[in-house]
């Protein structure tokens, strides 16, 4: 048979998406998913974080983007030259632009942004 894209694979629109990373302040964290949403296919988390390894050098803030549950992702590599090389180091600079963590790992929900605050804007 034919074969197909699975639904997390469906269109984005990844202008948005840059759009969408590039607004995350300083001090502020987003995730996967929110790029997803932003860029049209809240299924497409997945692709959202591949897209963001292949291509986070494009534009600035990749690291500001972690899981749904706040973690920097354990698998976090740099994409390329201005991007911190591992999720240590991209934990790291997060705390320095002003995240807070948990004694777990966890960013703070508070300072989670989000697409609805996004299109408010």
């Amino acid at each position: 048979g034919s074969a197909q894209r699975p639904p997390s694979a469906a269109v984005m629109s990844f202008d948005a998406a840059v759009a969408f990373v590039l607004a995350i302040p300083a001090g502020r964290w987003s995730s996967y998913k929110d790029v997803a949403t932003a860029a049209g296919n809240a299924n497409g988390a997945m692709a959202a974080g591949a897209w963001l390894r292949r291509r986070g050098t494009e534009f600035r803030h990749p690291h500001r983007v972690l899981t749904s549950r706040g973690l920097v992702a354990a698998g976090f590599v740099a994409a390329g030259p201005g991007v911190p090389k591992d999720s240590v180091s991209a934990r790291e600079l997060l705390e320095r632009e002003g995240v807070r963590f948990d004694e777990h790992g966890r960013a703070n929900r508070a300072q989670r942004f989000t697409v609805e605050q996004w299109r408010r804007a």
